[in-house]
């Protein structure tokens, strides 16, 4: 059976993801602060923008007039809302402040998701990020309430990336058992090369119904893109 992709847009990326990511997937994009999450996983959301495909993108803590101004610094002009809509929920927090205890922005954010992506026929949104999304929220029950979070984010039809920090120190890649709820999992982590050079690495460690690379690749942002090389120096 054909499984059909949605492209990340990294040269030389999707030829070793068998295509790219299947759609519908939801992808973790897991790293240690400074390993360009955030800007991954935008860059595969406008990518697909600008290609035809609409992108809802969540900031739960970057204002949006801050994200756009650093993905422009990276080559990601703006594009209209009708192809790429962020939506800045710390914004609306923020205009809500006396409300916030009292308000399940959880559920609220999960409606709204759900609202768009059905009316707006969004094929692909990140949310970041997972931490500030626990924040909203107390997990009495993480395995549990996870378990149905991740099954409703499958069933929205449309191909979700998560943005998930690493504390530094720590080798567990995810607060609780979001590995293996998910789909897929990127890893980003910095590679000290020699005494001078630090490389940024990206591999892929799972993702399903895909025939993967599973080894490390050295990931670069130059002429306003993402790409990837095998590694070649350690």
């Amino acid at each position: 059976m054909t499984v059909d992709k949605v492209e990340t847009y990294v040269e030389g990326f999707d030829e070793l993801l068998d295509g790219g990511i299947p759609k519908g997937s939801v992808v973790l994009i897991c790293g240690t602060p400074g390993t360009m999450k955030t800007s991954l996983a935008y860059s595969i959301i406008h990518s697909n923008a600008t290609n035809g495909s609409k992108g809802l993108f969540i900031s739960l803590e970057e204002g949006r007039d801050e994200l756009v101004s650093a993905m422009n610094e990276l080559g990601m002009d703006e594009l209209d809302e009708e192809s790429l809509y962020i939506l800045d929920v710390g914004a609306i927090r923020r205009e809500h402040k006396q409300e916030e205890v009292s308000k399940d922005w959880f559920d609220i954010l999960s409606k709204y998701i759900e609202h768009r992506v059905r009316e707006s026929d969004f094929g692909i949104v990140g949310i970041d990020s997972l931490a500030a999304l626990y924040s909203l929220f107390k997990l009495e029950n993480p395995r549990r309430e996870l378990f149905h979070f991740f099954g409703f984010l499958k069933e929205l039809g449309a191909t979700v990336l998560m943005v998930s920090e690493i504390p530094y120190g720590k080798d567990q890649l995810v607060s609780f058992e979001e590995d293996f709820l998910a789909d897929g999992i990127f890893l980003l982590r910095q590679y000290e090369v020699g005494e001078t050079d630090v490389q940024l690495r990206i591999r892929c460690v799972k993702m399903r119904k895909c025939k993967h690379y599973q080894g490390y690749l050295t990931l670069m942002r130059a002429n306003d893109k993402f790409m990837v090389t095998r590694v070649i120096s350690e």
